[in-house]
């Protein structure tokens, strides 16, 4: 996998929107209405009447209307089928359904009418539309399948055949007698169609945001409904499985986005299925393809999607050319009135530009720049001014102009995409991105006044969004910071504070995933409804904010500014009301800046240190880096020479010399562990002279690195026992982030009665179980090495011997079939100080089709998958714990082919901690059973004199690395047997804040 792609959803932009009022009977919603009675499914309906004897019916809780009616001039019977199949109305009601032919019925008693049964192009809901001619008068009426009795209603009051406050009558129309059979079918609402459309607006905003797990929450939502309204084989459904796919492919799990593109593709070959699906599939799988970076395999699709989407445009609009000024087509729609056309001509142009994307990485950069040409100039033809359209074609063309070396036009292009975007989708990451881009640009103009400007407004937005981004964008950022503090030594230190707190928002693709996951799974309620529904809150309200600012912008770039001024309260009381929601989030959610990428300042980590006791955090940025280190009130910075490719063949390289293979043990690479302590704490060593506690925050394949095992001198591989490892010096703890380290000093210590709870004795899922439980072709490696995990036989003695060292109850473990993932939910896992997990954490880069990391546990021998036994790390923010430590003896952060699982392990401590957790002791590789019980009990008895964990840790580890060649054998003083554990957080309060800490 090469990249992950934000998209534009083009399926929803055109066909989803809600029409302008005018198509239909006139804007009256949220007026108060008159009663009509209640649709089908027994939802109250309220007519509200606009001008001209028009009426908007609403039923339900639905703040759309679900019917309109109006009059339609003067017509008999003879007229209606006319006005039924050749009249400017139908002509309206072709663009957002299709319809099939007319159908003689009666309302009222008897009238005349022509009934047209309907599917919504959005979502393939029933719909109906009715022509009649009562009195000599047409009426046009259409609106949701349940709603005919309040249409009729409507109608029969209207022409004076009903009173408003007589009693509805019982008996069925003819209408509703022709319609019985469709409306016994399915039982849906108006309240359902509002709440699939609320959940389709919410996964595109989320979508256009870069949020792919919340679009995929959304669109999996939708889904649901619709399945159970429509039917699970219902065309209809195919649009909304794209969707899903797409979301999932960004997420980098290709075999759930296949399996979705190929029930959305059977789907299609069913019978109504959309006329623009053939394009849209060819489009998307194109999309999930370049997300793969299958380049070739991606351009075949995309061409096929570009000439399907051509097929449906007029030749006027495919030859459109640029005008100086013009309407924009879009916006006002007087040449693309048809939402079909408007649906494909976005999609053409989104196809164009991606074209681009996979002939640039096809190493075509000629054709590539013809193909964004080619977008752009089918945009600005049609003048589409669609702010991400425009944003996206105009950051796209810088990018080009960047890649030719015209890097003061690629400048001037980001600039317009910036603000394009900020006006479209105000303070979301898509405006984060494109100031970091355009910041690194200007680093090559020498900018560095500008740079530092673009990087503050980046910085700005990914703070208040608590997200991260790709670290390599922020390099130039970075860079120029710390260039400024060597220039200004007067203000260095305010400058590499500033430095500090913007490289925190540094984030891979894996952790971004994670943590998107997590807070989608605890905004869905979970064990703290408070906690869901302040999430949910504090995500409301950004939205209301960032709507406002959108309208306040569209406002200002149409020159209507005494509209806009006029938004500014509205805009002000937006904002104090972000600021109450995140208030009322961290009351109800304390530990939720464990989960999220929370930036902290200097000032808080300084403040959070102990006594001789230093902080520091290693950034990786693509082919750059920095280190940072944090001690007695100053902060020190140094670049990483090589940056992210050399630490990971740096880390295998150490990896590969620890991990047993075979009968015997590799010898351990001291030069490895030697040189990236010199690439990385080396740098700043003096920074450490004195200290006898570090926690560090790593990055990337430094995360699957014990930091003990270091060399922070020459060491010989014959005499490990003398060698100079960073354990000799310091005790160490790992934190995920700046923000878990102060978040969890914070914490008083547990206040849970009882000393400790275990796990273990699993019992592994049979092949049967883990091929369901990870289906499909792509999925058989996956459920291969599921089936296989090994059995730790060694478990029950760990837990035994940790159990008599705390003082634990004989009965205070889960053990053999009874540990399963429902037994650990249900248990009071609140009232242990210690928990124990003598079991496999699973992580990604083992399983491939396992999104997630995961606790395993037993799989009951009658499941039919293996589904139950994973408790993801998801779910373990879900849990309510009160646990001073929590251990983990049987992870490996290492992976297949040489990859890394540090990022994995550290999202599965992210959610300790969000749950409850002060501190993890975690292995890093598969160790030898009885070392790991040795070593988990002798830290454990450590820790009960008053040490800390890390401390405790560190002694265990002396303990071993000192008797080495005395009175244990000398092998064991080689990493694999002494450095699998680390510590992740400790908790606990931090020395009283030094004078030069507050200043800073």
């Amino acid at each position: 996998m090469r990249r992950l792609l934000p998209v534009l959803l083009l399926l929803g932009l055109a066909a989803c929107q809600t029409p302008p009022a005018s198509v239909y009977v006139g804007g009256l919603a949220g007026a108060e209405g008159e009663p009509v009675g209640n649709n089908t499914v027994g939802e109250a309906c309220t007519r509200q009447r606009g001008g001209d004897g028009a009426s908007e019916i609403f039923c339900g809780t639905w703040t759309q209307a679900s019917a309109r009616v109006r009059p339609g001039g003067p017509a008999g019977p003879a007229e209606l089928q006319t006005l039924a199949t050749a009249s400017p109305w139908r002509t309206a009601l072709d663009g957002r359904f299709a319809c099939g032919a007319p159908r003689s019925t009666t309302i009222l008693n008897g009238e005349p009418a022509l009934l047209l049964e309907c599917t919504r192009r959005a979502g393939g809901w029933p719909h109906l539309a009715l022509a009649a001619s009562v009195g000599g008068t047409a009426w046009l009426a259409d609106g949701v399948l349940p709603s005919l009795p309040a249409i009729e209603r409507t109608i029969g009051i209207s022409t004076g055949r009903a009173r408003a406050d007589a009693a509805v009558a019982s008996s069925s129309s003819g209408a509703e007698q022709l319609l019985a059979d469709r409306l016994a079918a399915r039982a849906f609402g108006s309240n359902d169609i509002g709440n699939y459309e609320g959940l389709m607006a919410a996964g595109s905003r989320a979508n256009q945001a870069e949020n792919a797990a919340a679009a995929e929450t959304a669109y999996r939502a939708a889904l649901g409904l619709q399945e159970r309204a429509l039917g699970a084989d219902n065309p209809a459904l195919a649009t909304t499985l794209l969707l899903l796919s797409l979301q999932q492919s960004n997420q980098g799990r290709f075999p759930a986005a296949e399996a979705s593109l190929e029930r959305a593709e059977a789907l299609g070959r069913r019978r109504g299925a959309d006329e623009m699906l053939p394009a849209r599939l060819a489009h998307y799988r194109g999309l999930h393809l370049l997300n793969q970076g299958k380049d070739a395999e991606s351009l075949a699709q995309l061409d096929r999607a570009a000439d399907d989407y051509a097929r449906m445009l007029p030749a006027s609009v495919l030859q459109a050319r640029p005008s100086p000024r013009g309407q924009d087509v879009l916006a006002a729609g007087d040449l693309l009135t048809s939402p079909q056309t408007r649906s494909a001509l976005l999609g053409l142009i989104e196809v164009r530009r991606y074209r681009a994307l996979a002939l640039r990485g096809a190493n075509r950069p000629e054709e590539a720049e013809e193909a964004l040409r080619s977008a752009s100039l089918l945009a600005r033809g049609n003048r589409v001014a669609l702010p991400v359209v425009s944003a996206r074609l105009a950051r796209s063309e810088a990018i080009a102009f960047s890649e030719r070396g015209a890097h003061s036009e690629a400048a001037e292009g980001l600039t317009v995409a910036a603000a394009t975007f900020a006006r479209g989708v105000p303070n979301t990451r898509p405006v984060a991105r494109t100031e970091l881009l355009r910041a690194q640009t200007l680093a090559r103009l020498g900018r560095t006044a500008e740079v530092i400007a673009a990087c503050r407004n980046a910085v700005g937005v990914l703070t208040a969004l608590r997200s991260g981004i790709d670290g390599a964008l922020l390099q130039p950022c970075l860079a120029a910071w710390h260039a400024e503090a060597r220039r200004s030594p007067s203000g260095a230190q305010e400058l590499l504070a500033e430095m500090f707190g913007a490289a925190q928002l540094a984030q891979s693709g894996v952790t971004a995933r994670q943590i998107d996951q997590a807070t989608v799974r605890l905004a869905d309620a979970g064990r703290n409804p408070a906690a869901g529904d302040s999430i949910r809150r504090y995500q409301d309200a950004q939205n209301r904010l960032a709507d406002l600012l959108r309208e306040r912008d569209t406002l200002v770039a149409e020159g209507r500014t005494g509209a806009a001024d006029a938004l500014d309260g509205r805009i002000e009381a937006a904002r104090a009301g972000l600021s109450e929601a995140d208030d009322a989030l961290q009351a109800a959610a304390p530990q939720y800046g464990q989960l999220v990428q929370q930036a902290v300042n200097a000032r808080e980590v300084l403040a959070a240190l102990r006594p001789n006791e230093a902080f520091a955090a290693i950034v990786l940025t693509g082919e750059g880096g920095w280190t940072f280190v944090l001690r007695d009130g100053r902060i020190a910075a140094a670049p990483v020479a090589g940056g992210e490719a050399r630490m990971a063949q740096l880390v295998r390289r150490v990896r590969a010399s620890i991990e047993r293979t075979g009968p015997g043990l590799p010898t351990f690479d001291t030069a490895g562990a030697q040189e990236i302590y010199a690439a990385t704490l080396g740098a700043l060593g003096s920074a450490l002279d004195g200290a006898t506690a570090l926690s560090v925050a790593p990055s990337g394949p430094l995360l699957a690195l014990p930091f003990e095992l270091l060399l922070s001198g020459p060491g010989d591989p014959q005499r490990l026992a003398e060698a100079p490892f960073l354990v000799r010096r310091l005790a160490i703890a790992h934190v995920p982030a700046a923000a878990n380290f102060v978040g969890l000093r914070r914490l008083g210590p547990s206040r849970a009665a009882r000393p400790w709870f275990g796990f273990g004795d699993f019992r592994p899922p049979s092949r049967a179980q883990a091929a369901r439980s990870f289906p499909g072709q792509a999925c058989t490696e996956s459920a291969a090495l599921f089936a296989g995990l090994p059995p730790l036989p060694f478990a029950t003695r760990e837990l035994d011997a940790a159990r008599q060292i705390l003082n634990a109850r004989q009965g205070d473990t889960l053990l053999g079939a009874a540990f399963t993932a429902d037994a650990v939910r249900r248990s009071a896992l609140k009232d242990y100080r210690v928990l124990h997990f003598a079991t496999h954490a699973v992580l990604p880069a083992e399983l491939a089709c396992q999104p997630e990391p995961a606790i395993l546990t037993s799989t009951a021998p009658n499941a039919a998958d293996a589904a139950g036994a994973m408790l993801p790390a998801s779910a373990v923010a879900g849990l309510d714990l009160d646990a001073d430590l929590v251990i983990l003896s049987a992870c490996n952060s290492g992976g297949p082919g040489g990859t890394t699982a540090g990022e994995s392990l550290s999202g599965l401590a992210r959610s300790f901690f969000y749950a409850g957790a002060r501190a993890l002791l975690v292995t890093h590789w598969a160790v030898d059973d009885r070392m790991a019980a040795f070593l988990v009990a002798k830290t454990l008895a450590e820790r009960t004199q008053g040490l800390g964990i890390a401390a405790s840790l560190r002694a265990a580890q002396l303990s071993v690395l000192d008797d080495a060649g005395r009175g244990l054998p000398v092998e064991v003083a080689h990493p694999f047997f002494w450095a699998p554990f680390a510590v992740i957080g400790e908790g606990g309060a931090a020395a009283p804040v030094s004078q030069v800490a507050a200043r800073l």
